[in-house]
C-alpha cells in the first residue's frame, strides 16, 4: 500500500536484495521520511540522488514522479512516471499516475491510453476512469465523461471527484434534473466542498430556483470557490430577480479575471440596458463585436438600444440584415418590428411582427402585444 504521495515503501532489507548500493538505499530511505513529514522538496533532493546511485529502480522513479506531480511540474513528472512504467509494465497504479501527469501536460491521447491500461492491469480499480471521464468533459465529450465516471462510482459510490464529473456531464448536456439529484444524493457527505456547491448553484441557476441558487453560491464562496463562472451565475439569478445593482456588480466580478468572457460581457450589457443606462450598454454591446464580430446577440443588442435612443434608422439597417442571417435570435423580428414601425414603413413592419408570431415561442404575453399591435397597423 502507498503512503503519502502514493509512496510505496520498502523495507531497506529488501532494497538491498536487489543489489541496490548503499547510497542508492540511503537516499532513498531519506526521502521517504521527508514526504511522510511533508517536506516534498527535500524528498524530490533525495530521490534525485538515489536515481544517480541506482537508475532503474521503478519504486524510486515512481515516488519522484508523484512528488514532482504534487509540486505541479509535469513535464519532469511524466518523464519519471513513464520510467518507472516502463521499468514495471504491469502496475496498474503506476500506469493511472502516468496518466495523471500526462493529462495535467495536456497530452490528452497518451493520458487517455495510460488510462486504459491501468483498466485493463486491474478492471475494480476506479481512479483511471475517473480520468478518462476527465478528458472526456475536457474534450466537451460528455456522455463519454457521464459513461465513465458512472462507471468509477459503480466501483466506488462515495467518490467526490467522480459524482461532480457525472454530475458536471449532466449539467452540460441539458439534464438538470439529473445533475440536481446526483448533487443532492452526495452533498450531506461533502456540505462544505465548493466545487459541489458552486456546481449546485449554477444547476439551481439553470432551474429558475434563483434565490437558493444566490444563497448556495454565496455558500460556495465562503468555502474557497473561486473564478468567473462563481460570479456569472450570481449575476444571472440576481438580473432575473431585477436585482440589477447586484447584477453588474456580479457581472463584473467575473470579468476581472477574463475581461473577454462574452458570457459576463453579454450579462452585464443586458443589466445595463434594463437599468436604462443605454450608453454604457451600447459600448458592451459593442466590446463583444470587437471580440466575436459574428455574433448575432450583440447586433440585436444594439439595434435595441438605437431603438431606445431614437436612431431607429440605425436600428432598421442592423435589425434587417440581422434578420437576413441563418439561425438569429428569436426577438430579431419583433425588434426590427418597431424599428420599421418608427420610421413610417408600417406594412414592412406589420410583415416583421407577422414572420415573428409565426416562430415564436416564449413570452406569451408578448404575443398578445403583437397582436394588438399588428390591428393598429391594418
Amino acid at each position: 500500500m502507498r503512503s503519502i504521495l502514493y509512496i510505496l515503501i520498502l523495507p531497506i532489507l529488501a532494497l538491498a536484495v536487489t543489489g541496490c548500493s548503499d547510497a542508492s538505499i540511503k537516499h532513498y530511505n531519506l526521502g521517504i521520511e521527508a514526504a511522510d513529514s511533508g517536506d516534498i522538496d527535500r524528498a524530490i533532493s533525495e530521490w534525485k540522488e538515489s536515481l544517480e546511485h541506482r537508475y532503474d529502480d521503478s519504486d524510486t522513479q515512481y515516488n519522484l514522479g508523484m512528488a514532482l506531480l504534487e509540486k505541479e511540474l509535469y513535464d519532469d513528472a511524466a518523464v519519471h512516471l513513464l520510467e518507472a512504467a516502463r521499468l514495471s509494465p504491469d502496475d496498474n497504479e503506476i500506469q493511472y499516475a502516468c496518466g495523471k501527469a500526462l493529462e495535467a501536460k495536456g497530452a490528452l491521447p497518451e493520458a487517455k491510453k495510460a488510462y486504459r491500461l491501468s483498466i485493463t492491469l486491474k478492471p475494480n480499480y476506479f481512479p483511471p476512469y475517473i480520468g478518462i471521464a476527465s478528458i472526456a468533459m475536457k474534450q466537451e465529450q460528455y456522455r463519454t465523461a457521464e459513461k465513465y465516471a458512472t462507471q468509477a462510482l459503480n466501483i466506488s459510490m462515495r467518490n467526490l471527484e467522480g459524482n461532480l464529473i457525472l454530475s458536471e456531464a449532466y449539467f452540460m448536456q441539458g439534464n438538470l434534473q439529473e445533475a440536481y439529484a446526483q448533487l443532492l444524493s452526495i452533498r450531506h457527505m461533502f456540505p462544505r466542498e465548493p466545487a459541489l456547491l458552486l456546481l449546485m448553484g449554477k444547476v439551481l441557476s439553470e432551474r429558475h430556483m434563483h434565490e437558493d441558487a444566490i444563497a448556495t453560491l454565496r455558500l460556495a464562496k465562503a468555502n474557497g470557490a473561486t473564478g468567473g463562472d462563481l460570479f456569472l451565475y450570481m449575476g444571472r439569478s440576481s438580473y432575473t430577480l431585477s436585482q440589477y445593482n447586484n447584477a453588474e456588480k456580479f457581472f463584473q466580478l467575473a470579468l476581472y479575471g477574463n475581461d473577454t468572457d462574452i458570457r459576463a460581457l453579454k450579462g452585464l450589457a443586458e443589466t445595463r440596458f434594463k437599468r436604462g443606462d443605454y450608453d454604457k450598454s451600447l459600448k458592451t454591446w459593442k466590446e463583444i463585436s470587437s471580440i466575436s464580430p459574428m455574433n448575432m446577440e450583440a447586433k440585436l443588442g444594439i439595434g435595441m438600444i438605437y431603438i431606445n435612443t431614437g436612431r431607429s434608422e440605425e436600428a432598421e439597417s442592423i435589425l434587417g440584415a440581422l434578420a437576413e442571417e441563418e439561425d438569429f435570435p428569436p426577438r430579431t423580428l419583433y425588434y426590427l418590428g418597431h424599428a420599421l414601425m418608427r420610421t413610417g414603413k408600417k406594412a414592412e413592419a406589420r410583415e416583421s411582427f407577422e414572420e415573428f408570431l409565426k416562430t415564436w415561442e416564449g413570452d406569451r404575453a408578448l404575443i398578445s402585444e403583437v397582436k394588438d399591435i399588428i390591428i393598429t397597423l391594418q
